[in-house]
């Protein structure tokens, strides 16, 4: 095997460890249809041009706005009829505004829902490694009990060892070994038993 080849599958191999965070998110919507995928990082790899996942919780008293982004989320007080909540956060996570009475100006004043400065996402290991719903803090918020074993299926290998470097790509795995790309040539028939083997999910066999 020649270096280049080696340096390929090496820097292949850690590539191809590495936890989803660190690999490139998507948006939950593209991770949810990925997630059955045989292949997920292959079936993510596939959907260029989606919006990249970057964080999955807000900072405290912060709501969730889309493109990476948490606005403030503030109470402000008025007097009764004075406006309505804002419609990004009003009905969503825990976001509530106790009504206040003012004795200064003798008068019972609603407290309403505003948004203020905006700062980037962050990322917590406690979290499903897909960001939160717009008006909302985190991911956690919309998480199903089994989130881990979900993500951890997910991102499990779904072929023969040997091919997940290469991303369970048979061809690819075949470019980088001459010497079995030219048995499989010479051998059709053995070569397609050998593909089928090591292209199928080892807990499925």
């Amino acid at each position: 095997m020649s270096l280049t080849v080696k340096l390929f599958t090496a820097f292949a191999l850690i590539a191809g460890a590495l936890p989803v965070a660190a690999a490139g998110d998507v948006s939950p919507e593209i991770h949810e249809l990925c997630l059955k995928a045989a292949d997920y990082r292959g079936c993510i790899e596939a959907q260029k041009g989606t919006p990249e996942y970057v964080g999955n919780k807000c900072p405290t008293n912060h709501a969730f706005i889309g493109d990476g982004k948490c606005q403030r989320v503030y109470c402000d007080w008025v007097g009764l009829g004075g406006g309505h909540h804002e419609p990004l956060v009003a009905g969503k996570s825990t976001w509530k505004c106790k009504n206040n009475y003012n004795f200064w100006k003798d008068e019972l004043q609603v407290g309403l829902l505003r948004l203020g400065a905006t700062v980037d996402i962050e990322q917590s290991d406690g979290c499903p490694s897909v960001s939160p719903k717009i008006g909302w803090k985190s991911s956690c918020e919309h998480a199903k009990p089994n989130w881990r074993a979900i993500e951890a299926e997910a991102n499990r290998p779904k072929c023969d060892a040997k091919l997940v470097p290469f991303e369970c790509d048979w061809n690819a795995y075949l470019d980088a070994n001459p010497a079995t790309k030219a048995w499989a040539a010479a051998n059709p028939a053995m070569a397609e038993q050998e593909r089928i083997k090591m292209t199928t999910d080892p807990r499925k066999m």
